[in-house]
């Protein structure tokens, strides 16, 4: 019972969300304390109504680069967190069943056998891996909890830092948004040419 009442709220708390996402985006345009931007940034994280890097730029505008950068860095670390841990605790097995129909994640699983830490770090760069499923597969999978932590916070750091930027600077400095772009590309690609397979010894 206490399972389908977190269902139940969960899938509550992400339809309340998408019908009030506008009135989300223009509240998060003002000026908020500090905590409350906080807490609105960890709940959008858990409930992923909007793209959550528009929200990252939206902070990075309204708080500077850094602070903004900071803030959805924490957020979605602790919802990465909570995330894991209550499929660990409740929803196992069927996570295990939603996660095999998202294909973007068949490489990620078989990564993750031989470098679990290091094929979290590169999930959590790559743009075209779901997070939410990131977070859950480690739940389902049963990934050391601290391991998986360092990792997700380690691979957040380029993605969140870049939007964040985008957000606070692109406008005022466009020739060096444009740079940090190109930084990011060239992180993405080193960091998927180190997850290819080495060729076994002796082949």
């Amino acid at each position: 019972m206490r399972k389908w009442l977190t269902v139940i709220l969960y899938v509550s708390c992400i339809i309340l969300a998408f019908i009030y996402r506008y009135e989300l985006l223009a509240w998060l345009r003002e000026d908020h304390p500090l905590y409350l931007s906080m807490l609105a940034a960890t709940v959008l994280a858990l409930f992923p109504v909007l793209p959550y890097k528009l929200i990252i730029g939206l902070f990075g505008y309204a708080y500077g680069s850094f602070a903004g950068a900071l803030i959805c860095w924490s957020a979605t670390t602790i919802a990465a967190a909570l995330v894991y841990g209550v499929v660990t605790s409740m929803f196992r097995s069927k996570s295990m069943a939603y996660l095999s129909s998202i294909s973007a994640l068949d490489r990620f699983v078989s990564a993750v056998e031989q470098r679990p830490f290091a094929s979290v770090v590169i999930a959590r760069l790559a743009p075209f891996i779901p997070q939410m499923a990131v977070n859950i597969y480690a739940g389902a999978a049963g990934l050391p909890f601290w391991s998986y932590l360092g990792a997700t916070a380690l691979g957040k750091i380029p993605g969140i830092a870049l939007y964040a930027f985008l957000g606070g600077q692109m406008f005022q400095h466009p020739r060096s948004a444009a740079v940090a772009i190109i930084v990011y590309i060239a992180v993405l690609a080193v960091a998927g040419l180190s997850m290819r397979r080495r060729p076994t010894a002796g082949r």
